[in-house]
């Protein structure tokens, strides 16, 4: 796929290459920027969107992701010394999720690095570090591009994603971690399998948005497809229990607090311990036996969400939470928190404090209990 490079940062706010269908299906004209890129919040109902993807099959627009494009004869060495998992041992069409750290050994960012050559990766997060990336590329000439403006996106989730794409023409037999180019009916696409999920993830060139949207609309119809907003994207992202960047917490800035350890996220599991060439590997090592912090799952009794709200035992702060959101499934709101080790344990019941709203215009406590991730499974393929 041709791509042509784009400022690293944009300063404004874009249509993604599917805005034209997704205005035409927003009912409410709802919309919500996110990384410089205009989406629907919500097309209808929010709560039956996270219901059509949990159940059927829900189309979601991922234009809004930062990608990068890094090549050059140094451009594994640079990123196997940026991220916490070895990038140069990947093949074309393989991908792997990791972090980068800071010289501090607390987390800058978490995302995917997919090798598409032998001198040429993508970078893919969900919250831009353009500065802290293309520093590391210079120190090794590595050229970077952002391609987030080139290319659109899809994601295709829920138990019919597997067979909406077979429907529409393109052979859903991919193992997660991995993705392909395909030239598919006249139109150059990747397809790749990076999300938790379960679901599949479509990349085109922007001119080829509408084209692509259109087909899988088409092929989804028998299964009950559904364009899901970024509500209910959230929603769904939440209850896998992944704490994200820019959603959960944000790079490090000067100035500004320290940021995360690895540990208190959660994120453990994407750090390589063999892997001894990646930034703030020194003080990740000397900082982890003194983190008093672990990621937990909240369950709330009662459909408010509480986002960044102190969580108390015994009259006492022992946390607060992450991101909240109601769960359809669940039929009950949920967080992501930080809480001290001791109060981590699944069953430990809390309690916070609900703001005020318009439906309830004074402070009120509610009970909650902490639950072990993820809150749902990722929702199993249909058997057709």
């Amino acid at each position: 796929m041709t791509v042509n490079p784009a400022p690293l940062s944009p300063a404004y706010v874009r249509a993604t290459p599917f805005h034209t269908r997704a205005a035409a299906a927003n009912e409410g004209n709802a919309w919500v920027a996110r990384n410089g890129a205009t989406l629907a919040r919500q097309y209808a109902d929010a709560r039956d969107e996270v219901l059509a993807a949990r159940f059927r099959v829900g189309l979601i627009d991922i234009s809004w992701r930062w990608r990068l494009m890094l090549e050059g004869t140094r451009a594994a060495e640079c990123l196997s010394q940026v991220m916490t998992r070895d990038v140069s041992a990947l093949a074309p069409g393989e991908a792997l999720k990791a972090l980068w750290l800071g010289d501090d050994g607390r987390v800058r960012g978490a995302g995917v690095a997919a090798r598409f050559g032998k001198e040429r990766f993508v970078l893919i997060s969900a919250q831009s570090d353009a500065p802290w990336i293309e520093a590391a590329a210079r120190r090794f000439a590595v050229a970077v591009c952002q391609i987030s403006e080139a290319e659109g996106g899809l994601a295709l989730v829920g138990p019919y994603a597997a067979a909406t794409l077979e429907r529409a023409g393109l052979d859903s037999a991919l193992d997660p971690g991995r993705f392909r180019k395909l030239f598919w009916r006249g139109q150059e696409v990747t397809l790749s399998r990076f999300g938790e999920h379960g679901g599949y993830e479509i990349w085109c060139a922007a001119d080829d948005g509408i084209l692509l949207w259109d087909r899988l609309m088409r092929a989804g119809e028998p299964f009950g497809i559904e364009p899901l907003g970024m509500i209910a994207a959230d929603t769904l992202d939440l209850e896998t229990g992944i704490a994200r960047p820019g959603r959960d917490w944000r790079s490090p800035q000067p100035g500004r607090n320290h940021g995360f350890s690895p540990l208190a996220l959660g994120l453990e599991s994407l750090i390589d311990e063999n892997h001894t060439l990646f930034n703030g590997r020194a003080m990740w090592l000397a900082g982890r036996d003194g983190e008093t912090r672990r990621l937990a799952g909240i369950q709330i009794d009662g459909e408010t969400p509480a986002p960044h709200t102190p969580l108390m035992r015994s009259g006492a702060a022992i946390g607060q939470t992450l991101s909240s959101a109601y769960s359809p499934a669940l039929r009950r709101a949920i967080a992501l928190a930080l809480v001290d080790v001791s109060a981590a344990a699944p069953g430990t019941e809390l309690k916070l404090t609900l703001s005020p709203s318009l439906e309830v215009p004074e402070f009120r406590e509610a009970a909650v209990r902490v639950t072990a991730l993820p809150f749902l499974p990722a929702p199993e393929p249909a058997v057709l």
